[in-house]
């Protein structure tokens, strides 16, 4: 049997996502279905998607949710087929969507989106992101590394890790060089219908420290190959750059048949680093 790359699990997904609309759809589900851990299937969708698993199935629903509106469908019908308890709650979800109650959108014009086809988007990556902020991919490795780990889930938990891991670091005495990473991670369905994001932030130690405090881990992180680039002055415009060096890097990792490891705990890191009065990031996509 042959062996799927990573997009085209990511498409097989995608296809039952679309089958299976107007049943329970959850992350776990869904990444067993790809074949990928929990972590590795958030994180590639976001990267191909652009939004989180359970954010596309909601618009997704409700984008045939408006189809059936117009069709003339009973509203409490078409709330209960997508997985709303109430009407109310899903004419709240709809207005936020669309800008109108249901019972006012009887006799609008209204295409649904097809849905992605991943094949099309990565063929267009392999033609190549041209951008002077982006590097050319190198393969590398980080080798064997101990760190202390910390994670938020907030509307904000990037500052709010990075300030808290940082501030434990700087207490303990942890060189101020010391190499730092961070990630977004999955979080609960709950989470993300109430706008949530995770994100988890390492510092490199030299061994497992005596005491951590409240919320921190130790973890042994095995070394792994890395597919690599580095974007200049990421912060000038983090919502743009950042995404865009993370498609470059994917595509390029699937235009060259690379895999990415199911079979143990891998991990997409962001590093952002000061050199010579100028700042950069370099992006790890962790390949086989």
């Amino acid at each position: 049997m042959k062996k799927l790359g990573y997009l085209e699990c990511l498409q097989e997904t995608i296809d039952y996502i679309e089958e299976n609309l107007k049943g329970p759809i959850s992350i776990e589900e869904c990444a067993q279905r790809s074949g990928f851990s929990k972590f590795h299937f958030h994180r590639i969708f976001g990267i191909h998607l652009d939004v989180t698993l359970m954010e596309y199935v909601r618009r997704r629903r409700l984008g045939y949710a408006m189809v059936d509106v117009i069709n003339g469908r009973r509203i409490l019908d078409i709330a209960l087929d997508y997985g709303y308890s109430s009407e109310r709650s899903f004419s709240r979800a709809f207005q936020q969507e669309f800008g109108q109650v249901p019972s006012s959108c009887r006799n609008v014009r209204y295409a649904l989106p097809p849905k992605p086809l991943l094949n099309e988007q990565i063929n267009q990556l392999r033609g190549g992101i041209k951008v002077d902020y982006l590097s050319d991919v190198t393969i590398g490795s980080l080798g064997a590394m101990k760190v202390v780990s910390g994670v938020r889930v907030s509307d904000n938990p990037e500052d709010e890790v990075i300030n808290s891991v940082t501030e434990w670091a700087k207490k303990t005495g942890i060189k101020t060089d010391a190499r730092q990473f961070g990630f977004d991670i999955p979080v609960s369905d709950e989470d993300q219908e109430e706008g949530l994001r995770g994100y988890e932030y390492w510092v490199v130690v030299e061994e497992k420290p005596d005491h951590l405090e409240s919320g921190l881990k130790f973890k042994d992180v095995e070394d792994c190959k890395y597919a690599i680039l580095r974007i200049t002055d990421p912060m000038v415009d983090p919502f743009e750059r950042i995404p865009l060096g993370w498609k470059k890097l994917a595509g390029w990792v699937n235009s060259r048949g690379y895999k990415t490891s199911c079979d143990q705990e891998r991990f997409w890191l962001e590093e952002k680093l000061e050199i010579d009065g100028s700042v950069y990031m370099d992006l790890y996509f962790p390949i086989e």
